[in-house]
């Protein structure tokens, strides 16, 4: 999610939360606050958090909530999300995930001695 795209993300979060039942209300409505406060609108990201139930507390809308609270400014996101680009760009290849089925050539298994005996149930 970033400032050019939060238009899109604030509709999809509405409709969510308008949607969710109780019990699963915590998470869009914290992504639409997300979104909101993101878009620089505090009051309709204090209105999404409303809509957490209270017996249900979240650490998102906690984040959120923080947020807001503080006063952090919305660029303070995209400052944030260019430093871990350049993190991960010089992460060593070995923390990148894999693809499905790749094994690394120490994962692979090790060939067996060969034997004059069968394998069993030969």
């Amino acid at each position: 999610m970033s400032t050019q795209n939060t238009a899109s993300h604030i509709s999809l979060w509405t409709d969510l939360t308008r949607r969710a039942p109780d019990e699963v209300r915590a998470a869009p409505a914290s992504m639409l606050g997300f979104a909101s406060w993101l878009r620089g609108d505090g009051a309709r990201a204090w209105c999404a958090l409303d809509e957490v139930p209270a017996d249900r507390p979240y650490s998102m809308a906690a984040i959120v909530a923080s947020a807001l609270q503080n006063g952090l400014h919305p660029r303070e996101w995209e400052r944030h999300q260019a430093q871990m680009r350049e993190v991960a760009a010089e992460l060593d290849e070995s923390f990148v995930p894999k693809p499905p089925g790749h094994h690394n050539q120490r994962d692979a298994p090790r060939a067996q001695p060969a034997t004059d005996r069968p394998a069993p149930g030969r």
